[in-house]
This record gives structure tokens, C-alpha cells and sequence, in this order.
């Protein structure tokens, strides 16, 4: 041996060419022919692929990540739904067909050329597709912390990263098939990025919109939307690079593109349900030719009225500072019908009571009446049972009015009274039902 030469390296290139020199010797007695030989290959190589692929992921890699030490920590089982484990096999598939490549005997110069290119834009592939696959299990690992504890918390990012990896990647393989520098073909893709930004505006416009609503939590599968201007008024079901599918409550799907919802305003409701209350805001329209002072004579029947001391209790404390009230103290069955309501609402079990705001309250007396709003909000937040709740307690208010001396303004209609003074209520609690101690009163 030679001064100056590898002794290993020198043993490793004996070693392939006298595997080659068999390989060739055994072609050569069975006479295959120049056009059958080269398919032949490639069969075998794409079939050992396969077998290093199978042998790889479900005989070496699944095994350990399905062993107890990795049961017991959650990231292994991220691991396996990212597919990075095959990814992970198909590279060293690849990286062993390319080093066989090199003892596959009689094989022409340009095809073995040929051959080695394929392969490498196969790699090129496979790697872009790793990191894609590496970028969506971070996020899934970062996703399940109990700090963040929400979907796709980086989605929006390794939307757009992918992108341009297997824009980058696309570039590479095209310029590894025809053995061209990739600064060739980016010098030929700045000349039509006009025409690119043209055709793939909207893409471009939902990717970048895609990343402010996924990072910036603005919605979420899951979350009931109403988008302003569109018939979208339900729940997210999808958010994917273009478009954002809602569910509405006909059970109609509306696809909106993502930009709408950075470019326009929504309503996201998500709030509301974390919040655990929802509110009410419903106003009653008091006939104003209903109001007027009550007098002693008044307050007795009333009194047998349950949550009526409470409410009379409200309305003197309201009314006390009053310099008019100095010398008597005067009470409105309006503002006394207000204080009950609030008492009522006060005692309900299914109104907040502390955590959120709770009043009853005079508005601008309109040509249709004096509204009292109810300003509340419900335990529950279930539709139905919300609307079940806002009812019953309308309801009630509504019912429990003539015992104050009060009407309700209704537009006037083809009835005919047949006496103006039947619009005078008078005070009386014969219509008014007991209540049971601890239960919110309720209309007969």
C-alpha cells in the first residue's frame, strides 16, 4: 500500500467493487437484456425502499414509542400523530437506496446520473415535509400546556412556514432534476411576481390573516361567531388557510375567507359562555296615562304582596332625599313596579346577583310609552334555557302590573272600547297568586 493513502478507504473500495464485480458476474448469466435491466432495478430499488420504510417505522421506531416509557409521557403520543416517525423512516430508506445506487453494476454514466438526482429531489421532498411535520408537533406540544390550553396555538405560523418550505422545496427539486443553480429559476419567479401576487392574491391575503386569528386567539373551533354583512351566525367548524367554515342554526354551512374576519368587524361569543352569564336587556312599555302618586289608602293591599316590603324599602331609601317628599312621603306606582322588579330579580336563583351588573331602570319616555328595562344577566347560558328564563320573568312582571294600578302601552287597534274610563286599572292583589317561601313569585 501506498504512502499517503487510507488504509479503511482503500478497504471499503475493494469491498464495493468486488461486490459489484459479482453482481455483474451474475447479470451476465442471465442475459438480461439493456432495456429490461433498468426497469428491473428500479423495481428492486423502489421495493427495498419500502421494505427499509415498513422495517423502520413499524418494526424499530412504533415499538419504542409505544413502550411504557414513553406511555407514560403525552409527547410521544403527539409524536405519533404528527407522522414524523414516517418521515423519519422514508430518510433512511432514501439515504440507503442512494449509497446502493453505487454498486448497482452496469449502469450507465447518465442513467446512474439520473438516478442520483431522483433521489436527491426525493430527499429534498421528504425533508420538507419533516419540518413541516417537526412544526406541527411543537405546536401541539405547546398547545396542550395547561398555560396556553387551546387548539392550533402556533396554527397560523406553521400554516404560512409551510408554505414557504414546500415553495422553497419546489424550487430545489426543479432545480436538482435539470442540474441548474435554484438563483436560475428565483431570477425567472421575481419577473412574474407581479402576475404571482395577482393570481394568489386571495391566498396570500388568507394566509396572512390566518396566522392574526390563530395566534390571536380571535376564533376558535368551537366558538359561536356572527359575522356583520354575511348570513354566518353560529359555530367554527374549521379554520384552514382560505377559508373559515360556520355552522349556522338551520344547520346551513356559510365559507367565509379568512381575511373577513381581520378585514371586517364579528361578533365572537366565546366570552359570553366563559363568563358564565347572559344577559338580559328587555324593556316593558308603561301606558304613561297609568302613572300616578299612591296614597296610605294604596299600600295596604299591597303590602300582602310577597318582596313588596322589600320594594317599598327600595323606593323610600330612593325617594327620601327628595325635597318634595319632605313633609309627605310620595310614592309613584311606576317607580314602586320598579323597585319590585328588582327586588324579584334580586331573590331569583337563576340571576346573578354579585359578579355581574344587575338594575332595572327608567329609559326616555317615547309616543310609545315609558320603557322599564331589565338589565340582568342569566346563570345560564344555554339558548334555550336562556330564553326559557328571559320568559318567565316577562311573565310575570306583565301579570303582576294591575296590581299596581298600571297598563301596558299597546298600539291601538280596530277595537272599539266601549267605555274610555275601562282604561283606569285600580289597585287590587285579588289576581295575584301566594308564593312559596324560597321560590322566585310567579304568575298564576
Amino acid at each position: 500500500m501506498s504512502e499517503g493513502k487510507d488504509p479503511s478507504a482503500a478497504l471499503d473500495s475493494s469491498g464495493v467493487q468486488s461486490i459489484t464485480s459479482w453482481l455483474s458476474h451474475l447479470i451476465d448469466k442471465m442475459n438480461l437484456d439493456k432495456i429490461v435491466y433498468p426497469f428491473l432495478v428500479i423495481v428492486g430499488l423502489v421495493l427495498l425502499l419500502w421494505i427499509i420504510y415498513v422495517i423502520c417505522r413499524f418494526l424499530i421506531f412504533r415499538p419504542i414509542a409505544k413502550s411504557q416509557f414513553a406511555a407514560k409521557r403525552k409527547g410521544f403520543n403527539q409524536l405519533l400523530e404528527s407522522r414524523l416517525l414516517g418521515s423519519l423512516a422514508t430518510v433512511v430508506g432514501i439515504v440507503v437506496v442512494d449509497i446502493l445506487l453505487e454498486v448497482v453494476p452496469l449502469l450507465e454514466a447518465d442513467s446512474l446520473e439520473i438516478a442520483h438526482r431522483i433521489s436527491n429531489a426525493l430527499m429534498i421532498c421528504v425533508i420538507a415535509q419533516m419540518i413541516v411535520r417537526i412544526a406541527r408537533f411543537a405546536d401541539a406540544y405547546y398547545s396542550s400546556l395547561s398555560s396556553v390550553n387551546r387548539d392550533h396555538a402556533f396554527g397560523g405560523y406553521v400554516t404560512v412556514g409551510s408554505f414557504m418550505i414546500y415553495a422553497m422545496a419546489g424550487v430545489l427539486v426543479v432545480s436538482v432534476l435539470l442540474a441548474k443553480s435554484p438563483v436560475y429559476f428565483l431570477t425567472g419567479l421575481g419577473a412574474m411576481s407581479a402576475v404571482l401576487l395577482l393570481v394568489f392574491k386571495d391566498t396570500l391575503l388568507s394566509m396572512f390573516a390566518n396566522v392574526l386569528v390563530t395566534t390571536g386567539d380571535l376564533a376558535r373551533v368551537g366558538d359561536w361567531i356572527t359575522v356583520e354583512g354575511t348570513s354566518a351566525d353560529g359555530y367554527v367548524i374549521d379554520v384552514s388557510l382560505n377559508i373559515v367554515k360556520v355552522q349556522n342554526f338551520d344547520k346551513t354551512i356559510t365559507s367565509l375567507p379568512t381575511y373577513t374576519l381581520v378585514q371586517n368587524s364579528f361578533v365572537n361569543w366565546r366570552g359570553m359562555y366563559e363568563s358564565g352569564g347572559r344577559r338580559i336587556k328587555r324593556s316593558i312599555l308603561l301606558d304613561q296615562r297609568s302613572v300616578r302618586m299612591l296614597s296610605e289608602n294604596d299600600w295596604a293591599p299591597l303590602r300582602n304582596i310577597p318582596l313588596m316590603d322589600e320594594a317599598l324599602k327600595l323606593e323610600k331609601e330612593s325617594v327620601s332625599d327628595n325635597p318634595e317628599c319632605s313633609e309627605e312621603l310620595r310614592i309613584t306606582n311606576s317607580g314602586l313596579f320598579r323597585q319590585y322588579a328588582l327586588a324579584y330579580l334580586q331573590q331569583h336563583p337563576k340571576i346573578h346577583h354579585d359578579a355581574m351588573t344587575l338594575l332595572v331602570r327608567q329609559l326616555q319616555p317615547t309616543e310609545n310609552g315609558l320603557p322599564v328595562e331589565l338589565y340582568c344577566f342569566t346563570t345560564d347560558t344555554r339558548w334555550a334555557f336562556y330564553e326559557d328564563i328571559q320568559a318567565a320573568i316577562i311573565d310575570h312582571l306583565l301579570s303582576v302590573m294591575p296590581a299596581f294600578g298600571l297598563r301596558v302601552f299597546q298600539a291601538e287597534s280596530d277595537f272599539a272600547e266601549p267605555d274610555p274610563i275601562s282604561r283606569k286599572v285600580e289597585i287590587g292583589v285579588d289576581s295575584l297568586v301566594t308564593f312559596e317561601a324560597g321560590q322566585p313569585p310567579s304568575p298564576a
